[in-house]
């Protein structure tokens, strides 16, 4: 765990494989691609050091043999949005700093990192995170840090007007209910705002199309998912708007996709 902020005290949980962390070995010269994480609980819960986000990142890391970097932005209602965008987007900057140190001056965990293919993966309320520093990184200079790719997990968008997945919900309840939404985002959003505000929403294909370039998107969703709807929608107005675009679906999983046994 690392601190990112001493101001806020944002912090960080930091994976790597062993041969990318401060371990000698001789053997090992290559670099390692990063995975920037940002943790689900509809920003109002969670954080790195959950049972779930924590198996996520570390089985990343594991299987893939990348160095996963896990945001712990600060939550709702204390911290009603755009705190959490905020914080994540202070935390890519707190990687380019390491970025411009040399290697030995960097975090030791982040020695081997290799700076230029980063990745940037969200699930649920981290999945809409990931939407947003795409959006947020066009207007700052982030280099030497190169995003190559998005990976978004059942995103978290809602809306005043009910979706066909929520008010189907009501008779097929999943384990993230229409009631949970609703009081998450009562809990978030700015003072006073509704459903349809722009941090809710899910962004329309004009709004997309300046986000230029965006990396390739990959979107997943479970097909019983209470958010089932919105999610496919976005991906649909990612389509329109000409970006790279994926969608892969789960006939058989809800809105945590990522853990098959919930």
């Amino acid at each position: 765990d690392v601190i990112l902020d001493e101001g806020t005290g944002m912090w960080a949980r930091i994976f790597a494989p062993k041969s990318a962390t401060v371990i000698d070995d001789a053997s090992f010269t290559g670099k390692r691609a990063l995975l920037v994480y940002f943790h689900a609980g509809g920003f109002a819960s969670t954080s790195p050091a959950s049972m779930r986000s924590h198996s996520i990142c570390s089985g990343i890391s594991r299987k893939m043999g990348m160095i996963v970097v896990s945001v712990a932005y600060r939550l709702a209602p204390e911290h009603r949005l755009p705190v959490a965008f905020d914080d994540s987007f202070a935390s890519l900057q707190w990687l380019q700093s390491q970025a411009q140190q040399s290697p030995m001056d960097r975090d030791p965990w982040l020695k081997n990192a290799d700076f230029s293919r980063i990745f940037l993966m969200g699930n649920s309320s981290g999945g809409t995170i990931v939407h947003y520093m795409a959006a947020r990184s066009i207007h700052r200079d982030l280099s030497p840090l190169g995003i190559k790719g998005l990976v978004s997990v059942a995103p978290f968008f809602g809306g005043e007007e009910r979706s066909k997945s929520e008010i189907q919900s009501l008779v097929q309840p999943d384990l993230l209910t229409l009631a949970h939404c609703d009081t998450l985002w009562r809990f978030c959003l700015p003072e006073g705002a509704n459903r349809d505000h722009g941090y809710c929403r899910v962004p329309r294909a004009e709004e997309i199309a300046k986000i230029d370039p965006m990396p390739p998107l990959l979107v997943v969703v479970g097909a019983g998912d209470v958010l089932y709807s919105r999610v496919v929608e976005y991906y649909e107005e990612l389509r329109k708007a000409g970006k790279d675009a994926k969608l892969v679906e789960y006939p058989d999983r809800g809105h945590f996709v990522l853990f098959p046994e919930v």
